[in-house]
């Protein structure tokens, strides 16, 4: 198992075991780092007077222990030695106040602590659920890890895909806590789970709460902006800040909050696309951020070739841990932050700003009934019913597993959790739940997506915008104030008017750029050739065959919306190679 969490952690890593017990963590950073001793390398572990141990504890993440925790050194009469800096400080929290000690912490972390003295396992994940932890029911125990890959290989459980997973793939939908396979789930956002002799026990510890907002335009602006700068302060590494730049308002935002909090300038860095012809429109602007605070700048240039290297798909297919229809919009992201980790092991991103600032959801009007996910709703204008990347399954099978009853499912469960205050308006009812919608919904598809391709390549992202008391507060803010002057987004463009140049604050927002170069388009027809050359493809009982021959033979089709012809096509291969990749048998 140590070796196939190298997905995650290039740096190496050691295992901490004791009778029926294995804790395995292993470094992410591939940045030049100081010389660590053995110690460093193991588990944190604390132990008795006469040397016993007591408990252990591994952790994904960056961690913020509170200020009277006195970390590392005091806050309890046990010493914790070795481990991580995020682990000594969950292990230390654990020792204070027990089960609820990520109530405590702030960051974004996956952790696992077995205390000896109980026998019991405890497993937590961070409020948003942006770092990973899947886990895998035996019948001796239990298999966790931060890569879904890794828990399957183990020789006690089997990747096995039902109809119920087969939507949730499809869809990029399932329930919280749910996983894709059948035998595996994962620890909810904002959640710990115990795990003991005796059962399992699940409890939250954070989750959007519905409360009242008192606060006018003016304080209310000035209030996030004190968040947002806390929050920036909080996640910021001791060393020189690094931004990725953009020159969308976010990450624009974010770059003046840093450059203008008393610190150095930071290094910014851009993502180009070498000679693809993919327009890239936000370069000026991110260059007219970078002269007005002087930031030390790179661009990286991404070809056309890199996305097509077989190596780098594998790559990123297993730092996505499941199949997707983003093709080069995981690759890029990808070979990006290669690059970057190069120059920093630490960065900070602006994704998760449109979450709560009021981006995705679209127009919150009165008399607006939400029928579906509004992403969903937008597939399905475009006649994309089950969403982005389905239109080349078997329609058929689709109907048999009742994918369009998953999606519903989802949405009406997803729905019946959002928080309402009694006798609100019913606009404001709607904010609420596109709001909760996409935060508890949507997230995989950014800052979840940015986590997992950013951590494969060797670079640590930090989210400033997902602060839960940023988030506790957007989530109460009227609609009507979260776009007082009628465009999205209001209250960061009034917060951060002063930290950007005039032309970003009144710039329409654009998608993540693609590559049109013809190469990609070509490689993607010669991959679908394949396929139907291999009467053993995996994923061959599934698609529609007919349809995909069609595609091969008249390449325009991939062109289809600009590229939602091509993302059929990436979902059928991606979910072929995943098959191969963790040995899936359908169930369906």
């Amino acid at each position: 198992m140590a070796s196939d969490l190298v997905v995650r952690g290039r740096a190496g890593g050691t295992v901490w075991q004791e009778r029926q017990v294995a804790l395995i963590q292993r470094d992410s950073a591939q940045a030049p780092q100081p010389p660590r001793s053995p110690q460093s390398w193991r588990a944190a572990v604390v132990t008795d007077d006469l040397g016993d141990t007591l408990a252990v504890a591994v952790c994904d993440g960056h961690v913020l222990p509170p200020s009277d925790l006195d970390f590392p050194t005091t806050g309890s009469d046990m010493p914790v030695t070795g481990g991580s800096t995020a682990a000594r400080a969950v292990l230390k929290a654990y020792l204070r106040w027990g089960r609820s000690a990520p109530a405590h912490l702030d960051g974004t972390f996956a952790f696992a602590v077995w205390d000896v003295r109980t026998g019991e396992l405890l497993l937590g994940r961070d409020r948003l659920g942006v770092k990973p932890l899947s886990y895998a029911l035996t019948p001796e125990g239990v298999v966790f890890a931060s890569d879904v890959a890794t828990v399957v290989r183990h020789p006690m459980v089997r990747a096995e895909l039902d109809g119920a997973g087969l939507g949730a793939v499809l869809t990029q939908l399932r329930s919280p806590g749910q996983g894709v396979l059948r035998s595996v789930r994962e620890v909810r956002a904002g959640h710990t789970l115990c795990i003991a002799a005796e059962g399992r026990t699940e409890e939250p510890y954070w989750r959007l709460e519905a409360r009242p907002h008192e606060l006018d335009l003016d304080s209310t602006v000035k209030h996030l902006r004190d968040l947002l700068e806390d929050a920036v302060a909080r996640v910021e590494p001791g060393e020189r800040a690094a931004v990725l730049l953009s020159g969308g308002l976010d990450s624009s935002v974010l770059t003046g909050l840093v450059a203008s909090g008393g610190r150095s300038a930071p290094q910014t860095f851009t993502v180009l696309f070498g000679d693809t012809s993919a327009p890239v429109p936000d370069r000026p602007y991110a260059e007219e951020v970078v002269r007005l605070w002087g930031c030390d700048h790179r661009e990286v240039a991404v070809r056309p070739d890199e996305l097509l290297d077989p190596v780098t798909l594998a790559e990123v297919l297993a730092a996505k841990d499941q199949p997707t229809p983003f093709g080069d919009k995981n690759i890029t992201p990808y070979l990006f932050s290669g690059h970057v980790a190069r120059h920093a092991r630490v960065v900070l991103s602006g994704e998760g700003a449109d979450a709560l600032f009021g981006g995705l959801g679209g127009a919150i009007d009165e008399g607006r009934v939400l029928t579906s996910f509004p992403w969903i709703e937008r597939s399905r204008r475009f006649g994309m019913p089950y969403g982005i990347g389905t239109g080349l399954f078997d329609r058929a099978l689709l109907e048999d597993v009742d994918v369009d009853g998953h999606v519903d499912r989802m949405f009406r469960e997803a729905l019946d959790e959002v928080p309402h205050l009694p006798g609100a308006a019913p606009v404001d009812r709607l904010a609420r739940q596109v709001d909760y919608l996409t935060v508890t919904r949507l997230l995989e598809q950014t800052v979840l997506h940015s986590e997992r391709l950013s951590t494969a390549a060797g670079l640590e992202v930090r989210f400033p915008f997902t602060d839960h008391r940023l988030l506790s507060v957007l989530f109460n803010v009227p609609a009507a104030m979260k776009s007082f002057d009628g465009r999205e987004k209001s209250l960061l463009r009034t917060l951060g008017r002063d930290v950007v140049p005039p032309s970003v604050l009144t710039r329409a927002k654009v998608p993540y750029p693609i590559t049109y170069d013809p190469h990609y388009k070509a490689g993607l027809v010669g991959r679908l050739r394949d396929l139907l050359d291999d009467t053993t493809a995996p994923a061959r009982p599934l698609v529609d065959l007919p349809a995909i021959r069609r595609t091969t033979e008249d390449p325009a089709l991939l062109d289809r919306g600009g590229w939602l012809g091509r993302a059929d096509a990436e979902m059928v291969l991606q979910l072929d190679d995943w098959m191969r990749r963790l040995n899936v048998r359908t169930r369906v």
